[in-house]
């Protein structure tokens, strides 16, 4: 497994910013089935892709630090790819960075450029916790032509309801991040408002799969998005089970998206 911490100045950013990335490297596993080294690393084996978000106060290095995804990447033959995005709920702030655009234009790109990875959307897949889970729905739901699958666990998916119900507990009620409370619902920051506008534009639709813990202070919220998605016809795949917002529930849970996603 090769493990890069790359500091890249970005264009839209408009400063130095940190991403941790994970390639699967030529191993035990291909000696066995015969694989010879050039053929692994040819540039015709192009490998799926994970851009997999933190979530909130987290930052690119949390999934290496406290979850199985390099044993994950290095099984199943996947390249990681986790971003910075520091607390923008993976927004183009209100008042702050682009971070949207930086990952899904800039740092795409990059990746793609740089690295043996698959520009097939059914090969890239957006992924996340909590502020990190609203982020991957956003990219999947945003870009379908880039993200075949988007997959979340205890997702914040509903802030956008509370910044205008006025309930949000991000610090300032979520201005400095959505704006105008009064003008979030509908934005292209509204999910549910997202999905709607995806489905009536006729374009391909993203495979979709979210887990919640019941315990979750997330739980209400995501059931909300999860019957909304549904009548909308979505192929969204819906995990409750007892837990709350820990590392615990989503080492378990990263493993089943693992084997949910066609790697």
């Amino acid at each position: 497994m090769a493990r890069l911490q790359i500091r890249m100045e970005s264009e839209i950013l408009r400063f130095t910013t940190q991403v941790d990335i994970a390639i699967p490297e030529y191993g035990f596993n291909e000696i066995k089935a015969n694989i010879p080294p050039e053929e692994y690393y040819s540039e015709k084996n192009k490998l799926p892709v994970m851009f997999l978000y933190h979530g909130g106060s987290g930052t690119c290095s949390d999934w290496f630090r406290f979850s199985r995804i390099e044993e994950l990447s290095e099984e199943k033959k996947f390249i990681v790819v986790c971003p910075t995005a520091q607390n923008s709920c993976y927004t183009n702030m209100a008042y702050g960075p682009r971070w949207f655009d930086f990952i899904n234009i800039e740092l795409y790109d990059m990746i793609h450029s740089m690295f043996p990875a698959s520009s097939d959307p059914e090969k890239n897949f957006a992924v996340g916790l909590s502020m990190g889970g609203y982020g991957a729905f956003k990219s999947a739901i945003t870009y379908p032509e880039k993200f075949g699958y988007g997959a979340a666990m205890s997702s914040a998916v509903y802030i956008p309801q509370e910044v205008a119900q006025g309930i949000c507990p991000i610090p300032d009620g979520g201005k400095t991040i959505f704006g105008d409370p009064s003008e979030v619902l509908g934005s292209d920051n509204d999910l549910f408002a997202l999905a709607e506008r995806l489905k009536d534009s006729g374009r391909t639709l993203p495979k979709l799969y979210s887990a919640c813990g019941t315990e979750d202070f997330t739980f209400n919220g995501n059931v909300e998005f999860k019957n909304h998605m549904q009548n909308l016809g979505y192929q969204f795949v819906w995990v409750q089970d007892p837990g709350s917002h820990t590392w615990d529930y989503w080492n378990d849970h990263i493993r089943m998206i693992c084997d949910w996603l066609p790697l």
